[in-house]
């Protein structure tokens, strides 16, 4: 990891066109940041690629790189839907050796080798609204087997979990296809969403990052925006905050996540197994999906110490997930 801290914004802006208003709007609020990110995650832009490269001059990043992931048209219309675009400053950009589409309009990457040698993937993902087509989206990250040393998975989700959704209805609920895909997701990469640990202050008590700006019974709030990041990035800790909404770029409101450098980090801390997890029936089933998750080596002869520091690993991921459910 970088020595200095990792600020990455995501934003879904409904659309950025030919709107320098806005595009003017968000940069002037990029810079007020305590901590001006180095990365910027967009989703809905609502442009094809020639649009992209011609009509966000108001944007610019901080003379970096953009790497758009055009949208998907919609029949005979011109209208443009489910898109994404990733913008880095000149300083990061060089460290980017890798950058791909994993799913059209949907989700896409960069891969950074980072001045210690080690390698990180950020993801950027404007899920689809159905939990069905969710679930096929989760298999698709998880099927491009990521190998870096950390992950980040940021965007809009589209999604509530279980216990945000709890008494609600709607397509941001997730079905139990979508759950399990979700499940094996987060347990392959050890994601963990930077706002439930306690590693990651939290600056502003807002959660929710969706509001549809209605009042009384027609009103709908719900964090479908996150970041998720895999555990040593947990480890190593940082800030997180849902900016104050801002009615003139979108209905979403952005996420701010620093993530501590190595030189500004607190000390790792130890991950410690809570044995009572054993004795309900459903922590113990989890946990065994998560040893079982690891398919284990074709011989003897294999890896068999890599494969259980895996194995492992992941009932450790799981088992602090579970630990924060209960509090």
């Amino acid at each position: 990891m970088n020595e200095q801290p990792l600020t990455i914004v995501s934003l879904n802006v409904r659309g950025l066109g030919r709107d320098s208003t806005k595009q003017k709007l968000i940069k002037t609020w990029l810079f007020s940041l305590q901590n001006p990110p180095q990365i910027l995650l967009i989703q809905e832009h609502h442009l094809d690629e020639q649009r992209a490269t011609n009509s966000t001059k108001g944007l610019e990043f901080w003379q970096g790189r953009a790497f758009w992931n055009p949208g998907i048209p919609m029949g005979n219309s011109q209208r443009i839907s489910a898109e994404t675009a990733i913008l880095v400053d000149r300083m990061t950009a060089p460290l980017i050796k890798e950058d791909g589409i994993i799913t059209e309009g949907r989700t896409q990457y960069l891969t950074f080798h980072l001045p210690d040698s080690t390698k990180l993937s950020i993801i950027n993902t404007y899920a689809p609204r159905t939990s069905r087509d969710r679930a096929t989206l989760w298999k698709k990250i998880g099927e491009a087997n990521f190998t870096a040393d950390h992950v980040i998975i940021g965007g809009d989700f589209n999604h509530m979990e279980e216990e945000e959704a709890r008494g609600k209805v709607g397509e941001r609920r997730m079905h139990r296809r979508e759950a399990t895909s979700w499940h094996h997701l987060t347990l392959q990469y050890g994601l963990l969403d930077a706002w439930t640990p306690d590693s990651f202050k939290k600056m502003s008590k807002k959660e929710y990052t969706f509001d549809n700006g209605r009042k009384g019974k027609g009103s709908a709030v719900s964090r479908i925006d996150k970041s998720l990041v895999s555990q040593e990035l947990d480890a190593r800790g940082g800030r997180i905050e849902t900016a104050p909404s801002m009615r003139k770029i979108s209905n979403h409101s952005p996420l701010v996540i620093t993530i501590w450098g190595s030189s500004s980090s607190p000390p790792t801390t130890t991950t410690y197994f809570d044995t009572t997890l054993l004795r309900e029936d459903r922590s113990r089933a989890a946990l065994l999906d998560a040893w079982r998750g690891t398919q284990p080596p074709p011989s003897l002869d294999a890896d068999w110490p890599s494969w259980l520091e895996a194995a492992t690993r992941r009932v450790l991921i799981c088992n602090g997930r579970l630990v924060r459910e209960k509090r």
